[in-house]
């Protein structure tokens, strides 16, 4: 069993920054785009989606999602 080094700069890529990044990616924005409108860096994003399952299954599913229309069952 490994523990994880606690020592230094806490990750910025927190459950709000996924949701931003797929939000963005769900609305067609380049990889570059959701990464700069989550605040976070490229290498981040492919940093945690290599090291991460949760983050790249998230990641696929909003980009898998991308050109499928999604309605609002509020409009009228």
């Amino acid at each position: 069993m490994t523990n994880k080094n606690t020592v230094g700069r806490p990750s910025k890529l927190n459950y709000t920054t996924m949701i931003k990044l797929a939000d963005a990616l769900q609305h067609s924005a380049s990889i570059s785009d959701a990464c700069r409108y989550a605040g976070i860096s490229r290498d981040t994003y492919y940093r945690h989606r290599k090291n991460e399952p949760i983050f790249a299954e998230m990641m696929n599913t909003a980009i898998a999602n991308q050109h499928k229309l999604m309605f609002s069952f509020l409009t009228t």
